[in-house]
């Protein structure tokens, strides 16, 4: 069966998420824009490529989600619905169950739906309250292969719960749950239901979990500087580093604070292209500001840390306890608002409850 019991086990099967290719956009009409998004394509294909290879090197088995070249196949209205570049926000393995999402892109739709809406959505949207474009928002249909998977090894599926391991982190009996707002319980609640026995402890992160924290070991967490004060309060016991992120070391912190909810260096950018990001592809980019790369890590095994950038006093903490840790570069993390452990989903590790 397919189980993670600690995320910092060793890794055996891993999801990488993809984007689409340059071709993608042939639709697009302006010439410069349409090749400063092929480049952007490209090389986030190279790094994701080049992820793919380093896991290999550890013996991972790699999962890549499907997508087609052909825009109308995620297009609604005029919204065209992202690439599954970040699978671990949106599926779950915790033990021996796996959590996803329907595999379709009828997920907002179904939260939205009113008694007497049709099964599918009109190609009009529901007049006078949803645009066709409001009533999409990720398509899922990639899962299905993941479906499979699971079923081939015999684990128990549970759709539809919104529980990800962007907002929940396995530290054996004890999960450790983020959540959106403050007071909220997000899915707490829920896993307490699925896992009685389990520890559950809440704290407020106010957005991704795995964008503020990474418990590397049951006695060593990284966390950014706003995550600082509250880790130590809950695990007073632990000992907490805190990372400077990646934005203050590139820019300085008052630029850093006002940077915009995206970045790209000059040469992959322009007026045009922010303008049509603006326009048609804002909901494939989030808030830059939110979260803090430099704990976005993905943990191969007990010894080795994949890290999307240098950051010495942190490798040299790592290396005092035993971790090498491996640069594996992601260039353009500032805008797609995502690390390491954002574009990967661990669906097997080898626990102690396995063996």
């Amino acid at each position: 069966m397919l189980n993670v019991y600690n995320h910092w086990d060793r890794l055996t099967t891993c999801i990488v998420g993809t984007t689409y290719t340059p071709d993608f956009y042939k639709f697009v009409k302006d010439s410069d824009t349409r090749h400063l998004l092929g480049t952007l394509a490209q090389q986030t294909l190279e790094d994701l490529d080049n992820l793919c290879v380093q896991l290999r090197k550890f013996d991972v088995e790699v999962i890549r989600p499907k997508v087609t070249d052909n825009y109308l196949d995620y297009k609604y209205g005029e919204k065209i619905l992202p690439a599954p570049l970040t699978p671990r926000d949106y599926t779950a393995v915790i033990d021996d169950i796996v959590f996803l999402p329907t595999p379709d892109a009828l997920g907002l739709y179904r939260k939205l739906k009113g008694a007497d809406w049709p099964d599918v959505p009109p190609a009009d949207g529901i007049p006078g309250e949803f645009t066709v474009e409001e009533l999409y928002y990720l398509d899922y249909t990639w899962i299905t292969d993941i479906v499979d998977i699971a079923t081939q090894h015999g684990n128990q599926i549970v759709y539809d719960k919104d529980i990800d391991t962007a907002m929940v982190q396995r530290l054996g009996d004890h999960l450790l749950v983020g959540n959106w707002q403050a007071g909220d319980p997000w899915v707490a609640p829920v896993l307490g239901q699925y896992f009685p026995n389990k520890q559950i402890t809440l704290l407020e992160t106010l957005g991704h979990l795995d964008g503020g924290v990474c418990f590397i070991c049951s006695d060593l967490v990284i966390v950014g500087p706003k995550m600082e004060q509250r880790v130590k309060r809950q695990f007073p016991d632990v000992e907490v580093y805190t990372v400077t992120p990646t934005a203050v070391k590139q820019f300085g912190a008052a630029k850093a604070a006002n940077i915009g909810k995206y970045w790209l260096p000059d040469k992959l950018n322009s007026t045009g292209f922010q303008d049509y990001v603006e326009n048609y592809l804002s909901h494939w980019v989030g808030e830059i500001q939110a979260s803090c790369f430099d704990v976005n890590l993905l943990i191969v095994d007990p010894e080795n840390v994949f890290c999307s950038s240098e950051d010495p006093e942190l490798f040299q903490l790592l290396e005092s306890r035993g971790i090498t840790p491996h640069v594996v570069p992601y260039r353009h993390k500032l805008f797609w608002d995502g690390g390491l452990h954002c574009v990967t989903s661990d669906l097997n590790r080898i626990t102690r409850i396995c063996l």
